[in-house]
């Protein structure tokens, strides 16, 4: 789930601090540090917004499937990205965001092999938000009713798993970048991953 290339419409925290060129190329530089390092293991569908597929691919390259995201929220548009991808026969769905350089495929495998005997598989952020969210068939309920933008996100979707009766498990807590100091910490990791 990525957002269209554009100053002044991707990490509007971080341009607070570091102005709207620069916020955009450290959004830039966290989407190519990610691919990177998840490879193509498996099929890679970019679900993005707004609709510029031209910007799209002359970033990316035509190496992905691009999907315009329709919603006027996050919800709405995971539930139409999750309805889209399962009616083609999708087996298994993970959700990432692209502002989460910590993680790889290791983790990307962890949350498929976490499938096999749970529902959900969520990827909790330390701002009270999620990096990955993964599941095995439609569930709207799930992404309907969450104060989007929040730190309750987390919260909110843990109850949501409770309320749907839904098995859930949690992977490791990680950071995404958000502001000048994940963004500092991120570019230390960026320079130099393990």
């Amino acid at each position: 789930m990525l957002r269209t290339p554009v100053a002044g419409a991707v990490k509007t925290r971080l341009a607070k601090s570091l102005g709207a060129e620069a916020a955009l190329g450290s959004y830039c530089q966290l989407v190519e540090f990610l691919l990177q390092r998840l490879g193509r293991p498996w099929p890679i569908h970019i679900h993005y917004t707004p609709d510029k597929p031209d910007e799209m691919k002359n970033w990316l390259g035509d190496a992905y499937a691009y999907i315009p995201q329709v919603g006027t929220d996050l919800g709405e548009r995971l539930i139409h990205a999750m309805e889209l991808e399962f009616d083609r026969g999708v087996k298994k769905l993970i959700f990432l965001g692209g502002d989460c350089p910590y993680v790889d495929r290791a983790r990307v495998e962890d949350a498929f092999r976490e499938l096999e005997d749970c529902d959900v598989v969520i990827g909790p952020a330390t701002d009270g938000g999620y990096y990955l969210v993964g599941l095995k068939r439609n569930l709207p309920g799930l992404f309907r009713g969450i104060p989007w933008g929040s730190g309750g996100v987390l919260s909110s979707t843990l109850a949501k798993c409770l309320e749907l009766g839904l098995k859930r498990s949690l992977l490791a807590e990680e950071s995404d970048v958000d502001d000048l100091a994940s963004w500092e910490e991120a570019r230390e990791y960026l320079a130099n991953p393990p």
